[in-house]
């Protein structure tokens, strides 16, 4: 309508003035200003119902919350009108085009250039300010008896632990996966995944400088074992602390790639620490602290929650298909009603497998295309994908029904808002291995549209880069595209498929040949699903944006009345007598009564439509596709004959300057999938050639724009 798209602009007005409000939070808190300032509210909300509590909670907290609801609506309409507005698109191009190809932290483009200079420079202010404030105010210490050289030692540590705090609070944003903030825009969720490592990383090393320099004062004094074991009554307590830092560098360890590739299983279990280093956190830095970081744990204990819902009934897999590279492609029934965007990735739990492993893959089916099932592909890469393509070799080969189901859960879809793939003239796809996934979903939509919505001509070439040839397998769900592309809504889309097989010599066989052989295998049906084994419908991001605002509002007056009720924060004797773990327990149990509650409204709201009601759906959009295919006369599309190369790797620099060269766009999407060296060559063309004036084979010159964009592939 066109009341909602008058509304988005506000939206994200809004968005930036309630995070540049938090923002200005952290900036200000180290100075004396903020001090004063807050010192002075602290004193006229004293005698209001709305307390100290309150005050923590509205200043320090509602900002990112009301940023994420409002992102939420702003999402949901984006999605439900599936527009592209050009100025936000070429916006975020610029921010998106890579700057620095080879850096530590690989590939940065503009927009995490930036976003990393401005992190930097705020921890570095906030240590700065603190320090200063410290050692201007410095007198030696009677009560823990320090001199004035501890004395500064043991500011320099503490105010480590306030970057770590900081680094935290925004540490578990890029990992929500329903309710994720970063789509508003356009980063992918294995992408944010990426950010969350960096501030992780950032975290603990701050945090193993607050601990070591504090220990190193305690050791001076030669009382460490006496102050680490020791629980204050109130203020910091210094064993939950050491708890806490103990847990995160477990955590840490067995993230790091060599451990986390190699034990998985290991890494996942100690992940779930995430738990003990919250609680501890809080008991350690307090309840006023906890409030910095509190907006980020809120959501992601509703993230989890509606996580949790939606994976609690398994489903059983629809069917399964064995691909000659020791890969399977498993399919699920769903919902008519479920949409997804192209690259979008799901989570499966396999309970005979795993009971507490989830793995994320990417989906490769378009849901304008395949309205009532979708599917993915898992390669055997590890124990638990080989256990996986076992066990479906072994339910292939049994002719006994009873053995031929297989219970799984799954969270998801996730993926971007609006995936905008159209909006260019020309793409470039270039995948290496199992990186041919998120492109096979963007061909089955390309493929799968109406070309009355997309009437400018589109053409596409994709690269295809595998070690030996039953790898081009594949390409089985979308052979049918390859080697026929007669459908008559294929109309003016071209594709061009170079292969290049870097670990075998030439074969007789011709790059049509070789796919078809290559494709042959069939689906086997696992079990007849019942009519209501479909796989559960995720809640839409309007329901984000309505738990959001009610978990808020929950929260905050829960925590009102338990701390009315059990420290009567108006007294300043009772608050003085009140041991700090007692704000702590109530500020759990806030949280434990508003997640309670977001769960139940969720579970008595989800109503679903019934089978019957999908049987309708079903019926009516295959009407309407026929309907569409008969408006089209049928015509041949303008297939191009695919290429195939053995022996090499290519030079995907100069192959993609001869393709660009032969251009005659204006504007090219290269999508890259796959390791950190085509990342890099991609990444390079893209750098070097973007709005730069190429030579073309007339002798004119030509230029073309190239958008880079990185995509993360799940197998």
């Amino acid at each position: 309508m066109e009341s909602e798209r008058h509304l988005l602009l506000p939206l994200k007005l809004s968005v930036a003035a309630f995070l540049g409000l938090w923002a200005c939070v952290w900036i200000l808190k180290p100075t004396q200003l903020w001090k004063r300032s807050w010192h002075v509210a602290e004193d006229r909300v004293e005698s209001t119902f709305l307390g100290e509590t309150g005050l923590n909670v509205v200043v320090l907290c509602f900002p990112v919350l009301a940023a994420a609801a409002l992102a939420y609506a702003y999402l949901s309409i984006i999605s439900s009108k599936g527009r592209n507005r050009e100025r936000r698109v070429q916006l975020m191009t610029k921010f998106s085009q890579p700057v620095i190809i080879n850096s530590p932290l690989g590939i940065l483009s503009l927009g995490e250039l930036l976003f990393i200079v401005f992190f930097i420079t705020f921890l570095a202010w906030t240590y700065y300010s603190n320090v200063s404030s410290d050692f201007h105010k410095m007198t030696p210490s009677k009560v823990l008896q320090l001199n004035r050289k501890q004395i500064k030692m043991m500011s320099l540590g503490i105010r480590f632990g306030s970057l770590s705090e900081a680094c935290l609070a925004v540490l578990l944003l890029p990992i929500l996966r329903r309710m994720a903030l970063l789509r508003i825009v356009g980063i992918q969720f294995e992408t944010s995944v990426r950010y969350h490592m960096w501030i992780a990383n950032g975290m603990m090393f701050f945090s193993l400088l607050h601990g070591a320099t504090i220990m190193a004062v305690w050791c001076q004094k030669s009382s460490l074992l006496e102050e680490i074991t020791k629980w204050q009554r109130v203020g910091r307590v210094y064993l939950a602390g050491a708890i806490t830092l103990v847990s995160g560098i477990i955590i840490w360890i067995t993230a790091l790639p060599p451990i986390r590739r190699k034990y998985f299983q290991f890494f996942y279990a100690a992940h779930n620490l995430y738990l003990v280093f919250i609680l501890f956190f809080l008991l350690h830095a307090g309840d006023r602290h906890f409030y910095l970081v509190f907006s980020g744990v809120l959501l992601f204990a509703l993230d989890k929650a509606l996580r949790l819902i939606q994976s609690r009934r398994a489903i059983c897999l629809l069917s399964a298909r064995l691909l000659p590279c020791k890969a399977v492609e498993l399919t699920l029934r769903k919902p008519p009603t479920l949409k997804y965007t192209p690259t979008s990735i799901l989570f499966m739990k396999i309970p005979c497998i795993s009971k507490f492993q989830w793995h994320p893959f990417s989906i490769i089916s378009s849901s304008d295309v395949d309205h009532e099932q979708f599917s993915i592909i898992v390669k055997s890469q590890g124990k638990w994908t080989n256990s996986l393509y076992e066990m479906i070799e072994f339910m292939e080969n049994n002719v006994s029904d009873d053995v031929r189901s297989i219970p799984v859960s799954v969270e998801g879809p996730y993926g971007p808002a609006n995936f905008s793939y159209n909006r260019f003239d020309r793409l470039m796809l270039i995948a290496a291995g199992s990186g041919i996934t998120p492109f096979i979903s963007i061909l089955q939509d390309a493929f799968g549209r109406d070309r009355r919505l997309n009437p400018f001509p589109m053409r596409v070439l994709l690269i295809y880069i595998v070690k030996k040839s039953h790898d081009l397998s594949m390409l089985t769900p979308i052979s049918t595209l390859l080697l026929d592309q007669t459908p008559p809504i294929t109309q003016n889309l071209q594709l061009k498929l170079k292969i290049y097989v870097t670990q075998e010599q030439k074969s007789r066989l011709s790059a049509r040949e070789l796919i078809n052989s290559m494709t042959q295998s069939k689906p086997f049906i696992l079990k007849s699903i019942p009519s209501g084994d479909i796989m559960p419908v995720p809640v839409g991001l309007m329901w984000n944006f309505t738990i959001t605002v009610l978990a808020s509002n929950v929260f905050l007056i829960s925590i009102l009345c338990l701390t009315r009720a059990f420290i009567h924060e108006g007294k300043k004797p009772s608050k003085d007598k009140t041991p700090s773990w007692v704000s702590d327990l109530l500020l759990i149990c806030s949280l434990a009564i508003t997640t309670t509650i977001i769960i139940m409204a969720t579970i008595i709201s989800g109503w679903r439509p019934s089978p019957d009601n999908y049987s309708k759906f079903s019926r009516k959009n295959r009407n309407q596709n026929t309907a569409i295919e008969a408006n089209f006369p049928a015509a041949q599309a303008m297939q191009q004959e695919h290429e195939i190369s053995f022996g090499s790797r290519p030079i995907l620099t100069d192959v993609l300057s001869e393709e660009a060269i032969e251009s005659e766009e204006t504007k090219v999407g290269v999508f890259a999938c796959g390791p950190g060296s085509v990342q890099l060559s991609v990444a390079s063309f893209c750098k070097n050639y973007s709005k730069g004036a190429m030579l073309r084979k007339d002798g004119r010159k030509h230029k073309c724009s190239f958008v880079y964009h990185s995509i993360n592939f799940t197998l």
